[in-house]
């Protein structure tokens, strides 16, 4: 990450009212526009058409909340992302998961985790480190998962590459302390 934001939020002043429209629901307690979305808003057509895939990987995806969650946690950790880290997080938390169970996502820890989350994990870091999966991983995806499921795991994975990406080259800074710090992960040895 780089030392300093490559790029300043947009002030909330200076966008559309169509791209205030589409960013209405993505406020913090105060009113405030996300850092991403308002970084992102730089290029607001872009934008509000990231928005809409945003918005099913986030709130209408077949996976179980709980194992989407860790999958972004441990995408975050890997590509250390403390933008997305700290927002999901938060959002984990929420969703009832504790910290021991977000750090071991993150850290590459699983033991403690249920089979449908380490399966989903192991797809995580296949996709991160390949960008796909062999046949056996796919066979256990498509097991355990409906055709839809399988590709809701792929579009969370994608998105929130992304996401990581983009935090990490315009420098994005978390909107306060971290909720927890980011761990280092373990790598996982990924059958090729």
């Amino acid at each position: 990450m780089p030392e300093k934001p490559r790029l300043q939020p947009v002030d909330e002043a200076d966008l559309q009212e169509k791209t205030l429209a589409s960013l209405a629901p993505y406020r913090d307690q105060d009113g405030r526009i996300y850092a991403i979305w308002a970084t992102l808003a730089h290029h607001e057509d872009a934008l509000r058409r990231y928005l809409v895939f945003s918005n099913h990987v986030l709130g209408k995806n077949t996976l179980p909340l709980r194992s989407r969650e860790l999958m972004i946690l441990r995408i975050a950790a890997r590509a250390r992302a403390a933008y997305e880290w700290d927002q999901h997080v938060r959002i984990a938390r929420r969703a009832g998961l504790t910290d021991e169970t977000i750090l071991a996502a993150a850290a590459g820890t699983w033991d403690g985790l249920d089979d449908l989350d380490r399966l989903l994990l192991t797809a995580t870091d296949s996709l991160v480190d390949r960008q796909g999966v062999d046949d056996e991983l796919w066979n256990r995806l498509t097991a355990h998962l409906s055709t839809e499921q399988v590709i809701d795991v792929l579009y969370t994975v994608g998105q929130y590459l992304t996401i990581a990406t983009v935090i990490n080259t315009l420098g994005v800074r978390t909107e306060g302390d971290l909720a927890l710090p980011l761990p280092q992960p373990d790598q996982k040895e990924v059958p090729a």
